[in-house]
C-alpha cells in the first residue's frame, strides 16, 4: 500500500538548484534512508513533504487518512505547559479521549461525561495509552513529567520531540536527524523499536551504524538527482 507519492519535485534557493524533477514513493513498512552532503536539501525536501515549505514545482501526494508524524530540527511549544501536558498537545484521537477522561475523573459527580470519555476511550482501545506515554518518556529520560517546557535543556526538548512523534503512532514516520542528544542506550532502545514496528520510515542520519541496522532501502540525494540502493 502506497503511503505518500513524490512526483517531479523542485526546489530553488536564489540560483541554487537543490533538487530538480525527483520522483520516489514510500509503502506501507517501507523504511527508507535519506543521505546527502551537507547543504543539499535533505532537511528542504522534508519541509516540502511535510508542508512546512513549499516546492517550487512537483507534487507530493499523501494517501487519504494516512497519519504522519514529523520529527523536525526545532519544536515550537508552550513553554509554560509541563512535559506531560506537552505529549498531550495533540490531533491524536486516542491521546484526546484519554485526555479527556482523566479530565473527567477529577470530577467524577458528573457521572453521564465520565462513563462517555470510558466509552470514548474503550471505542478507540487507548487503554494502553497512559503506561505507552510513561514508558517512552522513560525511555528517553524525562522523567520529571511536571517539569515546565521552558526549564528544559536543548537535548531534552529534543528528545521530547521524538518521544511525542512515536507516542502518537503514525502510520509514516519522517524523521530528521532523530539520534540527535541520545546516548548509547537511547539509540538501541529506538533502533530496536523501528525496526520491529509496521510504521513506516523516511529519515534522514549521519549515524550509517543507526541506518544499517534499521533501513532497507537508501536514497541519496546528488546534485540535485536522487539514486537508490538496497
Amino acid at each position: 500500500m502506497n503511503y505518500l507519492s513524490v512526483e517531479n519535485l523542485s526546489k530553488n534557493y536564489g540560483e541554487k538548484s537543490l533538487f530538480t524533477d525527483i520522483s520516489f514513493g514510500i509503502d506501507q513498512g517501507q523504511k527508507i534512508a535519506l543521505v546527502a552532503k551537507n547543504g543539499s536539501g535533505k532537511t528542504s525536501l522534508l519541509n516540502c513533504l511535510t508542508g512546512k515549505d513549499t516546492p517550487d514545482s512537483g507534487k507530493v501526494v499523501f494517501r487519504k487518512g494516512v497519519n504522519v508524524g514529523y520529527l523536525q530540527q526545532e519544536a515550537d511549544y508552550d513553554e509554560e505547559l509541563t512535559v506531560y501536558q506537552t505529549v498531550f498537545e495533540t490531533e491524536n484521537e486516542g491521546l484526546l479521549a484519554m485526555k479527556e477522561y482523566t479530565k473527567c475523573l477529577e470530577n467524577p459527580d458528573n457521572s453521564e461525561a465520565l462513563q462517555e470519555a470510558f466509552d470514548k476511550v474503550t471505542e478507540l482501545d487507548a487503554w494502553n495509552k497512559e503506561s505507552d506515554i510513561e514508558e517512552i518518556l522513560s525511555k528517553l529520560r524525562l522523567n520529571n513529567l511536571e517539569e515546565k517546557v521552558r526549564l528544559l535543556s536543548g537535548g531534552q526538548r529534543r528528545r521530547l520531540s521524538l518521544a511525542k512523534v512515536i507516542i502518537e503512532q503514525p502510520d509514516l514516520l519522517i524523521l530528521d536527524e532523530p539520534t540527535n542528544h541520545l546516548d548509547l542506550d537511547m539509540i538501541e532502545w529506538l533502533e530496536n523499536y523501528l525496526s520491529t514496528s509496521n510504521v513506516a520510515l523516511f529519515m534522514v542520519t549521519h549515524d550509517r551504524y543507526f541506518l544499517e541496522r534499521v533501513c532497507n532501502e537508501i536514497i541519496e540525494l546528488d546534485n540535485g538527482k536522487l539514486y537508490k540502493y538496497k
